[in-house]
């Protein structure tokens, strides 16, 4: 067994069914989008996506992690799951009213009807990361399996609809997005239950200042691993058409995350609670299992794209092709990093976990001004790929330190208790 019990083992599996239909889903939703809209129409609504998403990361504060910290403290739960709710449709509201108002400045083609459609959703969905974390530290996958799935259903049908009665357009396609993505919202309250008047200003305030120190951090992978700044430079230094055609490349390589994702999932309440050493070794066990996965993932991803993507995106989009390739190992790096974050969270080194993503975004940021004016979005690809990979090394690398630090204590520990009770058996013969 990877994990301890078969119970884990069934929610791995399970959750990568449910995740694979998911992504069955979102492919066939990518394909009419791609097909419908063309690689510059497809260019418009990965923009508009890409700064729906950043709103949201910013509205939802990197709350998951301060949930992962006083999680071990079994008296705050209904707390927590109350502050979840207030606190993601607060912050999520100021950061949908803020992205607005400087969107001009990233995005000064954007139309402001549209965009203020899918910034409509972002409080509902701040709250939903906020109270699915809340499910995941209580092991219930299920319910988070269903919603994601549910979300994924309705977006995709609702489109295919679109498209038959003739009303595809990308204003249509953005109305659809802002729904479906709202929609875990009464399904977590109906599970979750949360009771506002369990709501506390003080775990609040602790919760608020413990995020920030994340929070740089956290927009920093919401950059890296949703390519929303390669995004962005490519419709400002190439064309939109090199975006649309960079974000089927992003589309596709999420296929190969599917089983990691899976595995992060379910170990987190393992890495979560209990003591240090075995949150240690529950993390090395599903590292294993989640290079080994995300890395043949990505290999046959890349092995199949010349045939794969002209044939289900159609030959416009022949251009993804060698992004995609470039891609993929990168994502599965990246994998590989998300998993070891959720330990490392636990060493309570706020700055320096965020220190490593900016520095990360930084070198992603720089290779793009200089890859994307030659390269368009096999640059993009690449600079991402070297950012993940140079992520992943540093903090697995950190990981596997901390975890020699932690055995050398508790060998140490070990030696004075023999020690001490040596001496006791000394004493009591004298």
């Amino acid at each position: 067994m990877i994990f301890s019990g078969s119970s884990n083992t069934a929610k791995i599996v399970q959750t990568v069914v449910s995740q694979g239909l998911r992504l069955l889903l979102a492919t066939v939703t990518s394909i009419l989008i791609a097909r419908y809209l063309q690689p510059e129409g497809r260019g418009l609504y990965a923009m508009i996506v890409s700064l729906g998403s950043s709103s949201v990361i910013l509205g939802h504060f990197t709350i998951v992690n301060s949930q992962i910290a006083f999680w071990k403290d079994g008296a705050l739960s209904r707390a927590l799951t109350a502050n979840g709710l207030v606190l993601g449709v607060g912050l999520g509201t100021v950061a949908a009213v803020g992205t607005f108002a400087v969107s001009p400045l990233v995005f000064p083609n954007r139309p402001a009807l549209i965009l203020a459609v899918a910034l409509s959703a972002v409080p509902a969905m701040a709250a939903i990361i906020n109270l699915r974390g809340i499910l995941t530290l209580q092991a219930r996958v299920g319910i988070v399996n269903r919603s994601i799935l549910i979300s994924g259903l309705v977006n995709c049908v609702s489109l295919i609809l679109l498209a038959v009665l003739g009303h595809f357009t990308i204003s249509t396609v953005i109305v659809m997005w802002a729904v479906s993505a709202a929609l875990p919202l009464p399904l977590y309250l109906r599970a979750l239950r949360p009771n506002l008047s369990h709501a506390t200003r003080e775990l609040a305030a602790r919760q608020l200042g413990l995020a920030g120190r994340y929070y740089i951090g956290n927009i920093a992978q919401h950059l890296l691993l949703g390519s929303v700044a390669d995004i962005m430079l490519l419709n400002t230094l190439a064309s939109a058409s090199e975006a649309g055609l960079y974000s089927v490349a992003v589309v596709i390589t999420t296929i190969a995350r599917v089983p990691a994702e899976a595995i992060i999932q379910v170990v987190l309440p393992q890495q979560a609670s209990g003591d240090m050493t075995a949150s240690a070794a529950a993390t090395t066990r599903a590292l294993r299992l989640s290079l080994l996965c995300s890395s043949g993932c990505a290999f046959l991803l890349a092995a199949a794209s010349p045939l794969l993507v002209p044939w289900v995106f159609g030959p416009s989009y022949e251009g993804s092709v060698p992004p995609l390739a470039v891609l993929a190992p990168g994502v599965a790096a990246y994998a590989v990093a998300r998993l070891t974050a959720q330990y490392l969270i636990r060493l309570d080194r706020p700055l320096s976990m965020s220190g490593m993503t900016v520095g990360a975004l930084a070198v992603n940021i720089t290779l793009d001004l200089l890859l994307i004016p030659g390269w368009g979005a096999v640059g993009a690809a690449l600079s991402s790929s070297i950012a993940y990979g140079l992520l992943a090394v540093i903090q697995v690398t950190w990981f596997f330190r901390a975890r020699a630090a932690l055995a050398e204590l508790h060998e140490s520990e070990l030696q004075e208790s023999e020690l001490h009770e040596n001496g006791l058996q000394e004493s009591g013969k004298e």
